[in-house]
């Protein structure tokens, strides 16, 4: 297990970032898209984007699927496709756009983010970002990145898989991100407007 250093931000929120193998995920879902990435790449270190079809996976899954096109030099990337659910938790469609602008953007994209740990080890990872104030964990997102290469060399994008809970509460996921996001001076979208996602 590798520890990331803590991401302090406003309002008393940390953001603790812990990368894991993925074997080890308590999402069953993440199980079954590492199996399906494993039985792609057969003896390769990992399929190809054509390889993958997002129909191969259960209905319910997709809408909590990103797929992001990676360029190595510099390292950046492009959402190809973002999942409707991902949509209602952020308030945002970022399909087209850069990891960079996805709340919150306090984390940024470095050699340490997923999508650079994706393109130095070139094999999958579990992230773990807990939420945590003084009164302890809010919440948790683990997001499983899959590396896609077009080469057999490089990686040239991520199948990520996302899983949020929500620690004490009953208020819908999206309300909570929406607080987290505020709370972290990231703009929201309004309640009217968030009701329609």
């Amino acid at each position: 297990m590798t520890r990331a250093e803590k991401s302090p931000v406003m309002e008393d929120i940390d953001i603790v970032r812990t990368f894991i193998d993925p074997v080890k995920s308590p999402v069953a879902d993440h199980h079954f898209a590492l199996n399906y990435w494993d039985d792609l790449r057969g003896d390769r270190f990992a399929p190809t984007w054509q390889d993958v079809s997002l129909l191969d996976f259960p209905g319910r899954l997709i809408p909590w699927i990103s797929v992001t096109d990676i360029v190595q030099q510099p390292l950046d990337s492009i959402y190809r496709f973002w999942g409707t659910e991902l949509t209602r938790i952020h308030g945002a469609d970022f399909t087209g756009m850069s990891p960079r602008l996805v709340p919150p953007v306090a984390l940024g994209m470095a050699k340490s983010s997923g999508c650079g740990r994706l393109v130095d080890k070139r094999a999958p990872h579990l992230e773990i970002k807990e939420f945590r104030n003084i009164q302890g964990l809010l919440g948790n997102a683990l997001i499983l990145r899959l590396p896609l290469s077009e080469d057999g060399t490089t990686v040239n994008h991520g199948l990520n898989i996302y899983y949020f809970e929500v620690k004490a509460t009953t208020e819908p996921l999206h309300k909570f991100f929406n607080n987290i996001f505020a709370s972290l001076g990231i703009p929201t979208v309004p309640a009217t407007e968030m009701s329609v996602l």
